[in-house]
């Protein structure tokens, strides 16, 4: 699918933001508070493959079986697929581990046959864990930025088995939401980016439900970005504050509708764009509470309407996080973090050439 410039601009520009953006050149590393992070004995037993690292001094209860385990663990170069097939068959998690991961993770899901979605088919060279969770018919899929393996092997896989869900600051109603679309509509799954830099913590969500019509499809994607301000999380850097949540998404179908609205409500104001020529639409959220710029989660939804279901179904999109160090005598610096990138979904699995 060829890329178009101005939705890419939309979605990708500013992944490198300079001048007073401490996190732009700096290693990486809804609700205010955060998890302690989790011990690799708490989410075992776990299948480990040969080749997987793990973290120093851990001696988690293995099993033998790919899926007698909570989760089943692979090097992300040459894994072996079959194992991992049979554990998502059999209804366990799979994560893989190294360099490739997301790639390996696209491969093994596409082969699984199963919807699924990657909320970023960019690339990170950060990227050193990625899952895939079985949810009956369909896969939700996990990745993860500036994780350092093996050491912080142990909280990705908890987050994989126990992934945040806190609820959005603001969510109106969708208009233009058909009738029974929840009961006719058909889930693809979702698809997370966990984040951790020096400042604190992210997580993205994206989920996509669709549903035929009689003169058009209906695709609605929801997408949520949760921000932790640095003294919210272990290890983080109290002086900065969450300070935005900037949801950006651009379609290649028509934009029908589009929530939320402009305003301020629950300690947080929104500023929204819309530009109908290209269907994107692009949202701000900013705190103006103690309480939210301890960190909140902010919400977009979106109906689309194809004519015909899309196979795959895609949108370019960005997740922008935005924290702030306020400063008395000197001005106040911001750390960025971004999730740029082409989200792709399958609804009938596998990969459409």
């Amino acid at each position: 699918m060829p890329p178009h410039s101005r939705r890419a601009l939309l979605a990708t520009a500013a992944t490198g933001l300079a001048g007073g953006a401490a996190g732009c050149n700096a290693p990486l590393g809804g609700g205010p508070s955060s998890r302690p992070s989790a011990r690799l004995d708490e989410v075992d037993p776990l299948y480990v493959a040969d080749g997987v690292p793990l973290p120093d001094g851990s001696d988690p209860l293995t099993v033998e079986d790919p899926t007698g385990g909570r989760v089943a663990l692979f090097p992300a170069v040459d894994a072996d697929r079959e194992e991992a097939l049979a554990a998502l068959r059999g209804a366990t998690p799979v994560a893989f581990v190294g360099r490739s991961a997301q790639a390996t993770l696209a491969d093994v899901c596409a082969e699984d046959g199963r919807a699924y979605g990657i909320a970023s088919e960019s690339w990170g060279a950060t990227t050193r864990v990625a899952a895939a969770v079985p949810y009956g018919d369909v896969l939700a899929t996990h990745l993860f930025e500036g994780v350092t393996v093996p050491s912080e092997l142990s909280d990705a896989l908890d987050r994989v088995l126990n992934p945040p869900r806190p609820g959005c600051e603001v969510e109106p109603e969708l208009p233009g939401y058909p009738d029974g679309f929840d009961d006719r509509g058909r889930t693809l799954g979702t698809a997370y980016v966990h984040g951790r830099n020096d400042v604190a913590r992210f997580t993205r969500r994206d989920a996509v439900r669709v549903a035929p019509g009689p003169d058009r499809s209906r695709v609605a994607l929801s997408m949520r970005g949760t921000i932790r301000g640095g003294g919210t999380v272990d290890g983080g850097d109290d002086r900065y504050a969450a300070d935005q949540v900037r949801l950006v998404a651009s379609f290649d179908e028509r934009l029908h509708a589009t929530v939320p609205p402009r305003g301020e409500s629950n300690g947080l104001t929104v500023r929204r764009e819309e530009d109908a020529a290209d269907d994107a639409v692009d949202h701000r959220f900013a705190p103006t509470s103690d309480r939210t710029r301890r960190g909140f989660t902010a919400c977009q939804r979106s109906l689309v309407t194809p004519v015909e279901t899309p196979d795959p179904f895609s949108y370019v999109a960005n997740a922008r996080f935005r924290w702030r160090d306020p400063r008395l005598l000197r001005d106040d610096d911001y750390w960025h973090h971004h999730t740029p990138g082409r989200a792709v979904w399958y609804p009938d699995g596998g990969r459409s050439g």
